[in-house]
């Protein structure tokens, strides 16, 4: 049989706010005091990332002092205590359970890199451009067919509350998550999937109350959500057809209750990939990267504007981390690869911000029957565009790129990964598939 483990509560954090170094060492510890709370292996655990921009900060993401700096340390440290907290009110709930999963689709997606005349790559919305709809969920039920979580991915950032919503909110998988727990019961789980180049329908909320749009497409997705999961059933299944009792006119096929043991198969690997970056600049242009920028941040600091202030810092503490890789030398990104199966279904878990193709691709081949791909997990280090999305003329430290996915200094990446990272992790995703799936 299965066994499950019900974490009863719910953490909401920012992911674009954690440096690399940060977020391996935080995921780290909460995997393995989860892991030994609940008396697994680390490995085992998966830490998957819900992308809001309505979530504290950690520390790292940019430079803080002051109230800011105790605000962002003090949440740290919370975070690892309520990770504590809840594997420690989960274990003694460890309960048998069974397992099933099926797919819905839902257009609450739209593609986000709108390509100008002149080549460069611009933040929009472009209709008619080919999104991923796919929704995975995976219902996971007592023997008598009550759920105990159902659990739903999908690839797309939630973003609905924009810059002037100045409040906490989990964004529209907050609000799909009630519809499915309002529903059906059980406890609600968003997996963030595969979007890096994808935006809401309704775009980056404008407005200072964006609640009518979160709401709005948490509905659409949490309904989609109640109907694939509605129709998975863990604890019957049809028998053969037969007569309804002395009509022999209408035949009918009763549910029969599922015997034997509900998990076959149980397997997890995990890879780590030392990703490489494009060219370093040369120590010389780097310190003047450095010394410009810090000159910008000296000016925004006596001007007293606040989104100019901003900007100067993070790129000011960006040209630092810069200037210490030129000095070092042949930096890399490590990021990991997971999989875990259950049964058909597999998971795989990669710690970027990963492009709705790159979730295609790796479904498509893939051995195990059922098998959705997210990212965000286990610390979220970059966005991993492919080759091809990449500028036609190659990626220059200079440029203010207006898409997020090449701007890989709002990750404190020196410089950007280079195009063929993708691919290297695509084939990291296979070979663990292919090793679980045999």
């Amino acid at each position: 049989m299965i066994w499950c483990f019900v974490i009863l509560r719910r953490l909401v954090f920012r992911h674009v706010n954690f440096t690399a170094f940060d977020t391996r060492v935080i995921v780290e510890r909460i995997r393995q005091v989860v892991a030994q709370r609940v008396g697994t292996e680390p490995s085992q655990g998966l830490f998957n990332e819900s992308h809001t921009r309505s979530g504290p900060a950690l520390p790292g993401f940019t430079p803080a002092t002051g109230a800011q700096a105790a605000l962002e340390s003090a949440y740290q440290a919370d975070l690892l205590r309520w990770a504590e907290e809840a594997a420690t009110e989960a274990a003694p709930a460890l309960r048998p359970a069974r397992i099933g999963a099926g797919w819905g689709e839902c257009a609450i997606g739209a593609y986000r890199r709108e390509r100008r005349s002149d080549g460069s790559y611009h933040l929009a919305e472009v209709p008619d451009t080919p999104t991923d709809p796919a929704v995975g969920v995976v219902r996971v039920d007592h023997h008598d067919g009550t759920p105990i979580a159902i659990v739903f991915s999908y690839g797309c950032h939630p973003v609905t509350m924009g810059p002037h919503s100045h409040v906490a909110s989990s964004d529209y998988p907050g609000a799909a998550r009630a519809v499915v727990e309002g529903t059906l019961g059980g406890t609600a789980m968003f997996l963030q999937a595969c979007g890096g180049n994808i935006n809401p329908i309704t775009g980056i909320g404008a407005e200072v109350d964006c609640r009518d749009n979160k709401n709005r497409i948490g509905a659409m997705l949490g309904g989609e959500v109640v109907k694939v999961a509605a129709g998975i059933r863990t604890n019957v299944t049809r028998g053969e057809r037969q007569p309804i009792d002395t009509l022999a006119s209408i035949s009918v096929w009763p549910w029969q209750q599922v015997a034997g043991d509900s998990c076959q198969r149980f397997a997890v690997g995990e890879r780590t990939v030392a990703l490489d970056y494009v060219e370093l600049p040369s120590l010389a242009k780097a310190t003047a990267i450095q010394e410009r920028w810090h000159g910008q941040l000296e000016q925004a600091l006596a001007g007293g504007h606040r989104w100019d202030l901003s900007i100067a810092k993070k790129f000011a503490h960006w040209a630092d981390v810069l200037v210490a890789a030129v000095e070092r030398g042949d930096p890399t990104l490590d990021v990991v690869v997971q999989a875990i199966r259950v049964n058909d279904i597999a998971l795989v878990a990669v710690g970027a911000e990963l492009f709705f193709e790159t979730g295609i691709a790796v479904r498509a081949a893939s051995p195990v029957a059922h098998t959705q791909v997210i990212g965000y997990s286990n610390a979220c280090l970059s966005y991993l565009p492919r080759a091809e999305d990449y500028p036609e003329g190659g990626w220059d430290v200079d440029t203010q790129y207006a898409v997020p996915d090449l701007f890989f200094q709002s990750y404190n990446l020196p410089v950007a990964l280079d195009p063929g990272s993708e691919a290297r992790i695509v084939a990291a995703a296979e070979e663990l598939l292919t090793a679980i799936g045999a």
